[in-house]
């Protein structure tokens, strides 16, 4: 059984969209809300690395969600805002037999 109490942070999912084309012909895009759910955050240690001659700080965690319909249509193509930062969702696992949980990895400091 998964305790409520782990559940304590607040995780907005995000999905591109494709919008109107203009008159001179670019599409217009943008990222809609497709869920707000409550969310346990594992975060493991950051890493700074030189690429290119460029200081780069990335961050990897889980992130749990109680599964249901919409969160099991989430994709890695999709994104996620937790603790004020968005993150890119790298895969999706589920965790249990009974599939009530889902475990997303996710990664900040990268292109979402």
């Amino acid at each position: 059984m998964v305790k409520a109490g782990l559940y304590n942070e607040r995780a907005l999912f995000k999905r591109l969209t494709h919008g109107t084309v203009d008159s001179y012909g670019n599409v217009g895009t943008g990222w809609s809300d497709i869920a707000t759910r409550s969310a346990q955050v594992l975060e493991r240690t950051g890493k700074e690395a030189i690429e290119q001659g460029a200081l780069t700080d990335t961050n990897m965690a889980r992130l749990r969600v109680r599964s249901d319909s919409t969160t099991r249509a989430i994709t890695s193509a999709d994104r996620v805002y937790v603790r004020g930062i968005t993150w890119a969702i790298k895969n999706v696992i589920q965790l249990d037999s009974k599939n009530t949980i889902l475990e997303f990895t996710i990664e900040r400091g990268v292109a979402p």
